[in-house]
């Protein structure tokens, strides 16, 4: 599959990867239909943003087409078409039941659980919590 991959301020280029493989019960494959561009993206392309030469730009929002799901999904199934958010919490821990799941207790660190939004897949992580089904 196809990802976009920082070279260096001002340097994007598209390179073939492996498609994303589920490696959880509760992951989600989507195949990106539509990738966000955010204000982080773009600071990392103007200023290097002391992003790694040569690496995925992981991207943030998406909207895509559900392709695979891990046994313990209950939510979503393939063939829906769904909101994938950048921010999203594991649903399991206090902070997430409380409705803080952009700080939740579980993530680690200034991290996403899903990276490269920004390809033709994405692997998504903790998906009965965070993915948003649109209806038709």
């Amino acid at each position: 599959m196809k990802t976009a991959i920082f070279e260096k301020a001002g340097l994007m280029t598209i390179e073939e990867v492996p498609k994303p493989q589920l490696q959880a019960d509760d992951d989600v494959i989507i195949k990106v239909v539509r990738a966000c561009v955010c204000g982080s993206d773009l600071w990392a392309y103007a200023n290097g943003d002391k992003k790694a030469a040569h690496s995925v730009n992981s991207g943030h929002e998406a909207l895509g087409i559900v392709e695979e799901v891990g046994p313990a999904i209950t939510t979503v199934q393939p063939g829906d078409f769904v909101i994938v958010p950048f921010t999203h919490g594991c649903g399991e821990c206090d902070a997430c039941r409380a409705g803080f799941d952009g700080t939740c207790d579980n993530h680690p660190g200034y991290t996403n659980w899903s990276s490269g939004f920004q390809s033709e897949y994405v692997r998504f992580h903790y998906a009965n919590w965070a993915l948003i089904k649109i209806p038709g």
